[in-house]
């Protein structure tokens, strides 16, 4: 084969893969998927994705829940044989290599001989105990649901739910509680939950490492000659505090004008380990926000767990806050584009309608939320980064 051969072009890209930027490897991930497209036969494909899709899910979860991740990763780069996996896992041998043709398949393992194995870097990648956690998670929650969607469809009419104390998440699992008040029931899942939530930002970078936060922010909170009690950031629902400290580490100055707000079980859980910069503070964000004139009221990943109607209740109480032509309201959310929308996120926005009620929304529907609620959007700040849709709604008290 010539070097202009489309075999040998593919096989040096994929030696160079590690020496491109992060930049470059999303866009030609994204041309990589559309030449998958194009070169498989349509129902091949068609059923394959059937067909594969629900097997894929059983070997990972099963993976990690009886430990091969772990063991093949330990053994760091030393062959296993399936005896001896089956044996460490506490697994019946001819079952686990049935599971490892899948596993081996999608590349969360490497065959090294017949029935021997060797860790890969997704196997190395599943015992990050975010990931292991988030694996386990969504199989008995958002999966379980996502599975029954049709039969409540069917049952309720096809319409998106709009009430997550009473939708598809209640109907799938027979349950009364809401999604975070099952989560928190149990102590095993609330943890599994928290620990798969810690990785969530995965390659992103915060947003306040391209959102104008010196001119925009700094300068008019600095402007506005500040006391010792002055906020200049309030963050709603902002879990254990790591985006607050993350915001300290690259603008120390603002510590002791930060607000950390979330529901009663969060705050106590954190009191003793949060940055001492930062005041936490029990707040439920439907509730009258009881901090009014901060420079900015933040959420990150929040309203995206509610429809529409609740995110409007929680946005009149902020605005209700907020100084006119000074406080702002930073929506750090995803934005999905109307259309060519990657089906990652547009995967989310479906599981987000399944288990909360949710949604991903776009531009033009953040816009029409945020202003249906007396706010006017300032401007939709998007990431500069390929790929990458989450962005910043930026709104101020209308006129």
């Amino acid at each position: 084969m010539t070097t202009n051969d489309p075999v040998t072009v593919l096989e040096n890209i994929i030696e160079q893969a590690q020496t491109l930027s992060a930049d470059d490897r999303r866009r030609l991930l994204v041309t990589a998927q559309k030449l998958v497209t194009t070169l498989e036969p349509p129902e091949e494909a068609a059923f394959r994705q059937i067909f594969q899709s629900h097997t894929f899910s059983f070997a990972i979860r099963l993976g990690a829940e009886l430990g091969f991740f772990r063991v093949l990763v330990k053994r760091d780069g030393v062959p296993i044989s399936s005896v001896e996996l089956a044996t460490e896992c506490k697994i019946e041998e001819l079952l686990l290599v049935r599971v490892m043709r899948v596993l081996t398949g999608l590349g969360y393992a490497a065959e090294s001989g017949e029935r021997e194995y060797v860790a890969t870097p997704l196997s190395r990648a599943m015992v990050l105990p975010h990931l292991e956690a988030f694996m386990i998670h969504s199989q008995e929650n958002s999966a379980r649901v996502v599975n029954r969607l049709p039969e409540y469809f069917q049952r309720y009419g096809y319409k998106c739910p709009t009430d997550g104390a009473n939708g598809a998440y209640q109907f799938a699992l027979g349950t009364s509680l809401s999604f975070f008040d099952s989560i928190h029931s149990d102590p095993v899942r609330a943890e599994r939950f928290n620990v798969s939530m810690t990785g969530n930002k995965n390659q992103r970078r915060f947003w306040f490492e391209w959102f104008p936060v010196d001119d925009h922010l700094l300068k008019p909170f600095h402007g506005s000659s500040p006391t010792p009690e002055s906020v200049f950031l309030v963050d709603m629902g902002g879990g254990k505090g790591h985006h607050l400290e993350a915001l300290l580490t690259k603008f120390p100055a603002v510590g002791g004008h930060l607000i950390l707000q979330d529901l009663p079980r969060t705050i106590s859980s954190i009191r003793e380990t949060l940055d001492s910069r930062i005041q936490p503070a029990v707040h439920d964000i439907f509730s009258p926000q009881p901090v009014a004139g901060a420079l900015v009221y933040y959420t990150h990943f929040v309203l995206h767990d509610f429809p529409d109607d609740k995110c409007q209740t929680m946005l009149r109480h902020v605005a209700a806050a907020m100084r006119p032509g000074y406080s702002r309201l930073l929506l750090n959310e995803v934005v999905i584009p109307e259309r060519d929308c990657p089906l990652y996120f547009a995967c989310s926005d479906i599981t987000m309608m399944a288990v909360l009620a949710g949604m991903q929304r776009s531009r033009r529907h953040w816009v029409e939320l945020v202003e249906s609620a007396g706010l006017a959007v300032v401007k939709v700040w998007e990431s500069p980064d390929f790929g990458d849709m989450e962005g910043v709604i930026e709104a101020m008290v209308a006129n």
